[in-house]
């Protein structure tokens, strides 16, 4: 696990990154953004099992932009305030993280179409809204427990395969949200979908990863018949 240094400040990171598991696997770019209160470190196991299923890809879980009250942790940006004060700081945090995965891309030589970003709850807030922002960073968006930061604008136009995952019984972001992004995203021309963990809470379980990489794949391989095991799911 190689760590990224924050120019000038000491002991900092931009983020963590794991290398690939395999040579001979289709090369790739996975960006993890954490929650709030979290870091890297944290959401290692998450970034690990799902480059399991993606063994020729370079993973980098990016850290928040802020430390959070006690200084061990951090979030993305201050969840403080009601939707319309919020708006300018999720949209200051998705121009970092745009610029970082432009970074990324750089570094690594793998360009956007081969690039996948995944995001928790906050983090899957500013993942959203970096697709919003920049289109063409990126060609998928998987958005766990996440909402959008503002509504979808009038005329507004999305071009990526955004995945939304979503726990039933997730009481610090409702179910509700992930409907009301699933309506305007579609309506937006993303190509969308939504699927709700109907035992699932306020995290990323076992299921949450098989949903998100399944459906990742399934984008990936578009137009090939699903594996004839593959079990049904709640999907919306």
């Amino acid at each position: 696990m190689t760590q990224a240094p924050t120019p000038g400040h000491p002991g900092g990171q931009l983020w963590l990154e794991l290398p690939p598991l395999s040579a001979q696997a289709p090369r790739r770019l996975l960006v993890f953004l954490h929650g709030a209160g979290s870091r890297p470190e944290a959401f290692a196991p998450v970034a690990i099992a799902w480059q399991l299923k993606f063994p020729g890809a370079t993973v980098a879980i990016l850290q928040g932009l802020r430390e959070s009250a006690g200084g061990h942790s951090h979030d993305w940006y201050d969840g403080s305030g009601i939707a319309t004060e919020r708006l300018e700081r999720v949209d200051r945090a998705a121009l970092t993280v745009g610029e970082r995965v432009a970074l990324l891309q750089a570094g690594t030589g793998i360009g956007p179409e081969r690039t996948v970003l995944i995001g928790f709850s906050q983090g899957a807030t500013v993942a959203l809204q970096v697709v919003r922002n920049r289109p063409g960073l990126c060609a998928i968006a998987v958005a766990y427990a996440g909402r959008l930061a503002a509504p979808i604008r009038p005329g507004e136009r999305i071009g990526a395969d955004i995945h939304l995952v979503h726990g039933e019984l997730d009481s610090i972001v409702p179910v509700v949200h992930a409907r009301q992004a699933l309506r305007g995203l579609s309506a937006a021309g993303a190509r969308v979908t939504l699927d709700i963990d109907a035992e699932g809470s306020h995290t990323i379980d076992q299921e949450g990863v098989i949903l998100g990489t399944t459906r990742v794949l399934q984008t990936i391989f578009r137009g090939r018949r699903p594996p004839r095991n593959e079990r049904p799911r709640r999907l919306h």
